[in-house]
This record gives C-alpha cells, sequence and structure tokens, in this order.
C-alpha cells in the first residue's frame, strides 16, 4: 500500500505539473494509468497502450510488467468491494447460489486465467469474487501474477515488435 502511494503521489504530481507522459512520468506513469484503467469498472483507459509505448522508450519490460500488474491488481479492488457490498442483493437472486458453488469451486484458476487474458470482462469476475466473500490476499496474489504476465507478453511483444522495425 505504500508503493501504490507513492506512484499515486508522484503520477498526481506529474498530472498537475502537466508532464506526464511516458518519457518523463516512467513508471510512476504506466501504474497511474493502469490503476485508473482497472480501477474504473468497464472503462477502459488503455494501460495496454502505455505498456506497450513504454516498453519503447528505454525503460525495461519486465519491470514494466511489474508496476503496471501491481497497480491493476490494487485497481481490481473496486470491482471486489462493490462484489462485497452488493452481497445482499445477490442473495435474492435465484441463480446466484448455484453460481456461487460453482465459482468458489473454480475461484483461483479462474481468477488467474482470467486476469492473464486481456478481456473487459474481468471487472465482472471481481465482483463476483467478492460477492463470495473469496480472501482478499488470495485476490491480490493471484490478479497481480496474472496481470504481471499478460503485461509481461504486451511489454516484450512491443519491445521485440516496435524496436526491430524503428
Amino acid at each position: 500500500l505504500v508503493i501504490s502511494a507513492a506512484f499515486i503521489i508522484s503520477g498526481g504530481v506529474l498530472w498537475a505539473t502537466g508532464s506526464l507522459n511516458i518519457e518523463s512520468a516512467g513508471y510512476a506513469g504506466i501504474w497511474l494509468l493502469a490503476f485508473i484503467g482497472a480501477a474504473l469498472v468497464f472503462a477502459p483507459v488503455g494501460a495496454l497502450a502505455a505498456v506497450c509505448v513504454a516498453a519503447t522508450v528505454d525503460l525495461n519490460p519486465f519491470l514494466i510488467a511489474v508496476v503496471a500488474g501491481s497497480a491493476e491488481a490494487v485497481g481490481e479492488l473496486t470491482g471486489y468491494l462493490a462484489g462485497m457490498g452488493g452481497k445482499a442483493i445477490f442473495d435474492r437472486n435465484r441463480f446466484y447460489l448455484r453460481f456461487k458453488n460453482l465459482f468458489s469451486r473454480y475461484a483461483a484458476l479462474t481468477l488467474f486465467l482470467g486476469s492473464i487474458i486481456p478481456n473487459p470482462f474481468f471487472d465482472v469476475m471481481g465482483v463476483a469474487a467478492g460477492s463470495i466473500s473469496y480472501p482478499i490476499k488470495r485476490f491480490l496474489l493471484l490478479v497481480f501474477l496474472g496481470k504481471t504476465i499478460k503485461f509481461t507478453w504486451v511489454a516484450l511483444g512491443c519491445y521485440w515488435g516496435l524496436t526491430t522495425f524503428i
């Protein structure tokens, strides 16, 4: 959380001074864009594009992936917390019990694989995890690992692909 706060403050200062671009913002800018993109439920901001561009401007692709993965893992807590808060609403749905039993059985695999694949529906998985009170530490760990793997492939692909043609 301290690292997250440091990145938020750094990104906020860069944004307030008008110097928030990939070259000057570096890892803090990537973290901020990835966090905002994950925290805004169903509203993609473009973390994949930011990671791709950052990989081509002399930043370490592996460090980019870890930074973006941590930001998206923390940002996904908005959906998780929404699921926890909406549990009473879900309990009234007759299909919820069936879904809860199925998701509870495969939650770890679903969260991990869902976070590796770039898809806009991961927010629904976060809401589902919160609604069944999936352990938050396990949720963060699985999402962090999956998102970091996803961003590693994106960063390396852009680094190798774009730097080859430039």
